[in-house]
C-alpha cells in the first residue's frame, strides 16, 4: 500500500504523513499492519485526547476510514471522542488530523508535548498523538516505518534512524518526534564520537555557534557523570514560539532521544544565554535518567527533582551560575514547599494529578537531592556525593536491563547508604 515490503516488515506498522501545501494545518495519514499477532487489537481505535493540559485531541481526526485485508471497507462505530469499535479485524487505516498549534498564551507549556504545525514554516510532529494508540501483545513496543511526504522545500528532522529520503525506522512510536518545515539551521556538534545534532528555527540572542558550543559542553559533563553517552542519535531542537510571548516563557520536554525546548527570548543577551544554559542543563540530563532507565512508575520526585538539583550544580562547575544562585534556588525551593499546607510523602505526591502538586513534587525532590548531597559529603569527607547515588542507579538499572519499579529501585539504594535512611524515612516515605 505504501511500502514495499520486505524492508519494511521488521516493524509492526507502516504510515505515511503526507502535508499538502494547500492546506499545511492538516496531515494526512495512511497507515497498515505488518505485524497483526503483535497487537492486542485491531478492532478498537483510541486517540489520544489529553495531555499536558490540552484537551480534546481526539477532536482532531476526522475521516477515519478502515478495510480489511482484501481492501474492503469496515463499518466504525463511533463510542466516544476518540474512540471508536467495529465488527471486523482492520489492516488498513487513513484520516486526517488537525494540527493547529494550542491557543496562546494559555497553552504555550503544551507546545513541547503536543503536535503542531504553523502556517507555512515549521512544526512538530509527535507520532504518539498522530496515530492511534495500538497496544503491543505482552506490553512490546509498537514500531513503525514512516514516511513523510511534505510541501516543497520542507525538511524533515528526528533523532529516530533515517534509511531513505524522508523515511525513517521508529523503534517507539510513543517517543518518535519530527520537527518539520523551512529554514531550519542545523549543524552537527562536535562531541567526540557522539552523534548530537542541533537544529535551530527562529532568531535568537545567542548565536547558533554559542548554543552549540553550550549543548557539547553540558553533554560532555553529564556523559562523564554517567559513564557513557545513550547510544544512538540525540536531536536538540529549539524553536521560537509560534506567536508571540512574554520574555522569559519556555517549554521543553526531552522524549527518547528528542529534545525539544520552545522558547521566548530574554531582553538582553546574557540572560539569553544563561536561560539557554538553564534550559539545556535541565534537558540534556533526562538523556539518561529517566530516558535511558529500565524503570517505570510515577517516580518524578526522582528524575526532576534531582535533575533540577544536578542541573544547579552542574551550572556552577561550569561557570554559567554563582554560587549565590545556586543557594537563593534552594531558598526559593525550601520557602515555596513550606508554604504547602498539605504534606504528603513525595512519592505519594509524584502520583497525584492535583492542581500545582508538580511544582511541590519538584521543590520537594530538589531540596531531597541537596540533603542528601550533604550528607554523603559530610560522611565521606568530601569523597562521595550525589554524583555516586546517580552513578549507581544508572549502572544498576539502565536499558535494557529487566524493567523494574522506579520507586523501589531509586529508594532501593538510598536506602544502601546508612546516611541517607533517615532522610528517605522522615522526607520521601514520610
Amino acid at each position: 500500500m505504501i511500502f514495499d515490503c520486505p524492508k519494511a516488515c521488521a516493524q509492526t506498522i507502516e504510515a505515511s504523513v503526507k502535508i499538502e501545501a494547500s492546506a499545511p494545518q492538516t496531515v494526512i495519514i495512511n497507515g497498515r499492519f505488518l505485524q497483526q499477532d503483535a497487537i492486542a487489537s485491531n478492532k478498537n481505535w483510541i486517540f489520544l485526547n489529553s495531555l499536558s493540559g490540552v484537551e480534546n485531541l481526539a477532536e482532531r481526526v476526522s475521516d477515519l476510514n478502515l478495510s480489511g485485508k482484501n481492501g474492503g471497507k469496515i463499518p466504525v462505530k463511533k463510542l466516544a471522542s476518540g474512540e471508536y469499535l467495529t465488527d471486523e479485524a482492520a489492516s488498513f487505516w487513513n484520516y486526517r488530523i488537525a494540527v493547529n498549534p494550542p491557543l496562546l498564551p494559555q497553552s504555550a507549556n503544551a507546545l513541547a508535548h503536543v503536535s503542531w504545525i504553523e502556517v507555512e514554516r515549521r512544526g512538530i510532529l509527535m507520532l504518539d498523538d498522530l496515530l492511534p494508540q495500538f497496544s503491543g501483545k505482552d506490553n512490546q513496543k509498537i514500531s513503525a516505518r514512516v514516511k513523510f511526504d511534505l510541501p516543497k522545500d520542507w525538511a524533515v528532522i528526528s533523532a529516530e534512524p533515517q534509511t531513505a529520503e524522508n523515511v525513517f525506522a521508529v523503534e517507539n512510536v510513543e517517543k518518535a518526534i519530527f520537527f518539520i518545515g523551512k529554514n531550519w539551521r542545523e549543524r552537527e556538534i562536535a562531541a567526540g564520537k557522539d552523534n548530537l545534532s542541533l537544529a535551530i528555527s527562529g532568531d535568537f540572542q545567542f548565536s547558533d555557534e554559542e548554543a552549540a558550543n553550550a549543548a557539547a559542553e553540558i553533554f560532555a559533563k553529564y556523559r562523564n557523570l554517567f559513564g557513557e553517552a545513550p547510544s544512538g542519535k540525540t536531536q536538540i531542537s529549539i524553536v521560537r514560539f509560534p506567536s508571540s510571548v512574554k520574555f522569559g516563557r519556555w517549554s521543553a520536554e526531552t522524549r527518547g532521544a528528542n529534545l525539544t525546548i520552545l522558547s521566548g527570548d530574554m531582553p538582553f543577551k546574557t540572560q539569553s544565554l544563561q536561560r539557554l544554559h538553564e534550559q539545556l542543563r535541565h534537558e540534556i540530563f533526562h538523556l539518561w535518567t529517566p530516558n535511558n532507565l529500565a524503570l517505570s512508575g510515577n517516580y518524578d520526585w526522582f528524575y526532576e527533582g534531582f535533575a533540577v538539583y544536578q542541573a544547579l550544580k552542574t551550572g556552577v562547575d561550569l561557570n554559567q551560575i554563582r554560587f549565590e544562585d545556586f543557594l537563593d534556588t534552594l531558598e526559593q525551593a525550601f520557602n515555596f514547599d513550606k508554604r504547602q499546607t498539605r504534606k504528603i510523602s513525595l512519592v505519594e505526591a509524584s502520583k497525584t494529578n492535583r492542581s500545582g502538586a508538580n511544582n511541590q513534587v519538584y521543590a520537594r525532590g530538589m531540596l531531597m537531592a541537596f540533603l542528601c548531597d550533604v550528607a554523603l559529603l559530610r560522611a565521606s569527607r568530601g569523597k562521595r556525593s550525589i554524583d555516586d547515588i546517580l552513578r549507581e542507579i544508572y549502572r544498576k538499572h539502565r536499558a535494557p536491563n529487566g524493567l523494574q519499579d522506579a520507586n523501589q529501585a531509586v529508594l532501593d539504594v538510598l536506602r544502601g547508604r546508612a546516611e541517607l535512611k533517615s532522610i528517605v524515612e522522615k522526607y520521601i516515605e514520610g
